[in-house]
C-alpha cells in the first residue's frame, strides 16, 4: 500500500500517498466514492485516472465512514467536516478537518525566486533572500488559497504569512472577507507540505 506518510490529530487527519497504477481496479474505484470525479474511468490521460483513483483510496484511509463527493471538480465530505488535496507530480496530500481547511505539497527544488513579485506581500516573512524561504510562503498562501476557494484572492494583494513562535500566521485580507489561521510547514523527504491547524474568520475589530 503506497500509504507514505500519515498524520493523526484530535481536528485533523493527514496523509500523503504515491500515486500507482496498479492499484486502478475499475470495479472497486467506482464503488468507492462513487459521486467523486463519477466518469474519470472515461478520462483519456491515464495519469489522471490512476491519480483520482489514488485521492478515493487515500481519502478511504482517511475518513472511511464518510463519502467523498466533487460538486464542479471541488471535492467535498458528504456527511460533514472539511477536506483539501494537493497533488505534485505522482504524490498525492490530504487533509480532512473539522474546520475550514488547505493543503499544499511541493518539490523542495521548485525556485519561485523567479516569480516573487507575483505573490510577495511587503509585511510577509523573509529570513533570507533564499529559495526555501519563498517557496515555504508560497505552499502556505496556496493553503490559505485553497481554504476560501475565491478566485478573486490574488497571492500578493490578499495574502499575509508572518512567524508565530515555531510555526507561522496566515492572514487573508480581502475586501470582502477576513480570516486567519495556524500553519505548520514539514519537511516530507524531498517535499515541503504546509497546512493550516486551525481557521477563525475576522471582523472589522479584530
Amino acid at each position: 500500500m503506497p500509504l507514505l506518510k500519515k498524520i493523526n490529530n484530535n481536528n485533523y487527519h493527514i496523509g500523503i500517498w504515491k500515486v500507482d497504477e496498479s492499484e486502478l481496479d475499475p470495479f472497486k474505484s467506482i464503488k468507492l466514492s462513487p459521486n467523486y470525479h463519477p466518469k474519470f474511468l472515461d478520462f483519456k490521460n491515464e495519469f489522471r485516472k490512476w491519480q483520482i483513483n489514488a485521492v478515493k483510496l487515500l481519502y478511504n484511509e482517511l475518513d472511511p465512514n464518510n463519502e467523498l463527493i466533487s460538486i464542479n471538480g471541488i471535492p467535498y465530505a458528504k456527511n460533514g467536516g472539511y477536506i483539501s488535496i494537493s497533488h505534485t507530480k505522482d504524490i498525492v496530500a490530504m487533509i480532512t478537518a473539522n474546520y475550514k481547511c488547505g493543503i499544499d505539497i511541493e518539490k523542495r527544488d521548485r525556485n519561485t525566486l523567479k516569480i516573487k513579485h507575483k505573490f510577495l506581500h511587503p509585511n510577509d516573512f523573509m529570513l533570507k533572500e533564499i529559495k526555501e524561504d519563498s517557496l515555504k510562503i508560497w505552499c502556505m498562501k496556496e493553503v490559505l488559497y485553497k481554504i476560501k476557494k475565491d478566485s478573486s484572492i490574488t497571492f500578493k494583494d490578499h495574502l499575509i504569512i508572518s512567524r508565530q513562535k515555531d510555526n507561522f500566521l496566515g492572514n487573508c485580507l480581502h475586501p470582502r472577507f477576513s480570516f486567519k489561521c495556524s500553519i505548520k510547514v514539514f519537511n516530507f523527504e524531498n517535499y515541503f507540505l504546509a497546512f493550516n491547524t486551525s481557521y477563525r474568520e475576522l471582523n472589522k475589530n479584530d
